[in-house]
This record gives structure tokens, sequence and C-alpha cells, in this order.
């Protein structure tokens, strides 16, 4: 993996400026820090000035596993576009597979309130319900391992069985199938006709970005993590804010003046 603000890696962001090309974040860990009360997260003045400046000179877009309805009041405006629930509520989502993760999120929660409330209870784990997703998160669980394993064996017992990604202190619950953040910044990319995709994220749920074979240009990690598909990181979550600063200059200026 490459630093971002190597010579290398400043290098690639010049050239990444001359061409068209959809500029997306991750949310939680990425444009706002991690936080235990994961209610309170929001977007600093200081990371959302820089990013409403790119999105006025660039496509930008917001790819987060919450639900749209929670990430739209943290975004604020500052970026057109908006993807939640790991991809599905996106520009490009259909109504039958929005209708298909309802119905099946759905009968997993009967499962989940009834046969799973007593261990879940008992190793400290709490259900998020996103109507088309579902998360577990086990962050206040006495011992987050054997929470984490009793967890995927519980999962393992729904039907249809379904796709798990795993998050910071979480696991995330796809209905089979659905693909995931790539493909739907993918399709992002090419409804807003552009050929190069620019992706940063902090935890494996971005690797399904950083995996992709097509349009994407630059995938950058917040945080070095040796067995990341991303190509570049950075050593900190505060460093985005320098690279959205970095773009949004970058492009104001004439292709004459790049400097590559």
């Amino acid at each position: 993996m490459t630093y971002v603000f190597s010579e290398e890696g400043r290098r690639a962001l010049c050239a990444l400026t001359e061409k068209p090309v959809l500029y997306a974040f991750d949310f939680d860990g990425t444009l706002a820090p991690i936080s235990p009360d994961r209610d309170s997260v929001k977007i600093s003045s200081s990371m959302h000035e820089p990013l409403q400046e790119l999105g006025t000179r660039a496509p930008c877009a917001v790819i987060s596993g919450r639900a749209l309805a929670d990430l739209v009041p943290r975004v604020d405006g500052a970026v057109p576009y908006l993807i939640g629930n790991h991809g599905l509520e996106s520009p490009c989502a259909t109504p039958a597979a929005l209708i298909l993760a309802e119905h099946i999120c759905a009968e997993w929660m009967k499962r989940v309130s009834t046969d799973f409330a007593q261990p879940l209870k008992l190793y400290g784990i709490e259900i998020e319900n996103k109507r088309y997703t579902l998360t577990f998160h086990y962050r206040g669980a006495d011992d987050p391992v054997k929470a984490r394993g009793a967890l995927v064996v519980l999962l393992d017992q729904l039907t249809p069985t379904p796709r798990l990604i795993f998050g910071k202190a979480s696991v995330n619950v796809l209905y089979p199938g659905q693909q995931g953040k790539g493909q739907a910044a993918l399709a992002l990319m090419k409804h807003v006709r552009q050929t190069h995709l620019f992706f940063i994220g902090d935890d494996d749920t971005d690797e399904d970005v950083f995996e992709l074979s097509e349009g994407l240009a630059m995938g950058v990690r917040v945080g070095r993590h040796e067995k990341s598909r991303a190509g570049y990181f950075i050593k900190h979550q505060g460093e985005v804010e320098e690279i959205l600063r970095f773009l949004a200059h970058r492009l104001v200026r004439t292709p004459e003046s790049h400097v590559s």
C-alpha cells in the first residue's frame, strides 16, 4: 500500500483530477469518526466545507451501511448522491430489489426477536433494524470475541442464509445475492456518466469497492491494512479532510496548470 501523501500518492491524486471521476466516500470512520454512540455521529464543519466544495466541482457520493433516512441528515446536503444500506438504497436501485430485501428482513426479524432474543441479550449484542438490512452490534459486549462467534452461529440459522459483512464490532446482515457497496458504486459511476471511481473507506465493509476490477481508479483505506485490496492508505481519519482540500484545490485549476 502507498501512503497518499507520499510523492507517488500525490502524483496519483493529481492525475486523478484530469479524468472524469466519481468521488465517493464511506461515512462512519471516514467522513466522521467512529463513536460508541452512533446516533450522535455527524460530519464536522471543517470536513463538511471541503466536501461540499469538492461536490461543486465534480460528482460526489457518500456510500454507507447506514439506512438512507439515517444518513441524509448527517451528510446535510454536502454531496448530491447518497447510497445507504450497503449499496441497496441508491439512485440506481430497483423497486423489486427493495421489496424483496424488506420482506426477507421482516422474516428474519421475527426469528431474531423470538428465538434469538435471549442469547443476544446474554452476549450483550444490540440489533439495528435498517428495514432492508440488519446490523448486530457487539461493541458493548463483555467478551467481544465470544459474542462475535456466538452471533455468527446464530445468524447461520436464518432462512434464507444471509450474506454477512463484518464491520468494526458489528456484523451486517444482507439478503443473499446482494452485491454490496462495490457494484452500487460502479452503477452510480455509470449513471453520472463518469469513467473512473475514487473511493475512501475504513473497514472490511468497504472492501467490496476496493476489490472492483472495473472502474476503480484509486482506492484509499483509512489506516494501513496489509490484507486490504486498496492501493493507497492514509494514517488516520483526520487526513480525509486534507484529501478533500487537495482535490478541491486541484479541480479549480485549469488543465494546463496541472503538474502530473
